[in-house]
């Protein structure tokens, strides 16, 4: 094959990377099945089954490790760039303390199911390391964390796959009639004002849309830029779990900028997961995905009810009101984007702000307690 071939091939399996995430959003948006599943799903799946099915050579696999590599350090302080905490912090001490609880839930379920069927896949820490990250904050943090700790790029896909069948049950029993099953549990829930809040997400200006999208995606490049740099300085090396917990505390701090808030770069991140999704999942094995599948399944499905249950738990003895828990439960396990739906099948619009405040503080949070997970089960 000549070097012009070669070259247009790049550039045009480049475009599709990039540009695919944009048709998934979109036929979300238009079907309601796929709306369902959502795009993340829709750009794992296409990647996987284009992966396995094309000749390699027509997708360069140094140009995929690169972007997966790339995408979802551009993606972390993106999402986080646009909170206001402060606010949020004041504002939401019930809702706080009940995913603070959530996410003591999460940490406790990950180690003990880590170390008790550890024997069913050599990269258990690792895994739960990333299902701490992700239900403490979500999907991004699933993925920064696998990059981090240098995870095959088959066990992340997988994870994620495992993720959506099991996650997907729970959240239909979500929608459904978990309300009624948890109010028997927990007591009911007084009025909530945080209807009266402003979106924690801040202020949004008004401008050129994609000026304030480079503005945002050259902010994020700096922050990465930065983390490599003090990396080399302080550790010798690219560490990578040092490089996430840098765009992480990049992210927050520049989020303290109303300017920064105002460039509403939360959309910009949630478009580079869903880059990095498509990446990865051409990148995945799918007989790996197979043979494996059974113990990831299983380790996820423990991790999970363990979480669910001992955050009942909490809640019971410290009596949290049954639609402040279901939806910090939400935003805990599926991150903010799952938020609104819960939020209407519930009957209680009051908590979707809460939900969407403590979610977006859970993608603060998560990477920092994934690797705590990781470590301690790695020790």
């Amino acid at each position: 094959m000549s070097d012009p071939i070669s070259i247009l091939i790049s550039l045009a399996f480049v475009a599709f990377l990039f540009g695919f995430p944009a048709i998934a959003e979109r036929l979300a948006k238009r079907f309601h099945w796929i709306g369902i599943l959502g795009p993340v799903v829709l750009c794992y799946a296409t990647g996987i089954l284009l992966g396995n099915l094309l000749p390699e050579a027509l997708f360069p696999r140094k140009i995929l490790e690169t972007i997966s590599e790339v995408s979802v350090p551009i993606a972390i302080p993106l999402l986080l760039a646009s909170s206001d905490f402060l606010k949020g912090l004041r504002e939401a001490k019930p809702a706080l303390f009940s995913f603070f609880l959530s996410c003591l839930a999460v940490s406790i379920s990950s180690i003990v199911v880590g170390f008790a069927l550890s024997s069913l896949h050599p990269e258990s820490p690792k895994i739960q390391g990333m299902l701490a990250g992700l239900y403490t904050g979500g999907t991004p943090n699933l993925n920064a964390i696998g990059l981090a700790l240098d995870t095959n790029r088959s066990t992340i896909a997988l994870v994620n796959t495992a993720d959506v069948v099991t996650g997907g049950i729970y959240l239909l029993f979500l929608l459904s009639f978990a309300k009624s099953v948890y109010s028997i549990f927990l007591k009911r829930e007084e009025e909530v004002l945080s209807s009266q809040m402003e979106n924690p997400l801040g202020p949004t200006s008004s401008g050129n849309t994609i000026i304030k999208a480079s503005l945002g995606i050259l902010l994020a490049v700096i922050g990465f830029a930065l983390s490599l740099g003090l990396s080399l300085a302080l550790t010798g090396a690219l560490s990578a779990p040092f490089i996430l917990l840098g765009i992480s505390t990049w992210g927050i701090g520049i989020s303290f900028s109303k300017k920064v808030r105002s460039l509403n770069t939360y959309p910009i991140g949630y478009y580079f997961i869903l880059i990095f999704s498509i990446a990865i999942g051409f990148l995945a094995d799918l007989k790996t995905l197979v043979a494996e599948a059974p113990n990831v399944f299983l380790i996820l499905a423990a991790t999970l009810s363990g979480s669910i249950l001992l955050h009942l738990l909490f809640g019971i003895i410290f009596k949290i009101p049954v639609d402040t828990w279901i939806i910090t439960s939400v935003s805990s396990l599926y991150g903010p984007a799952f938020v609104p739906s819960v939020a209407a099948a519930i009957g209680n619009r009051g908590v979707l702000v809460l939900g969407i405040l403590t979610g977006l503080i859970g993608y603060a949070l998560g990477n920092y307690l994934g690797l705590a997970v990781y470590w301690v089960l790695a020790r």
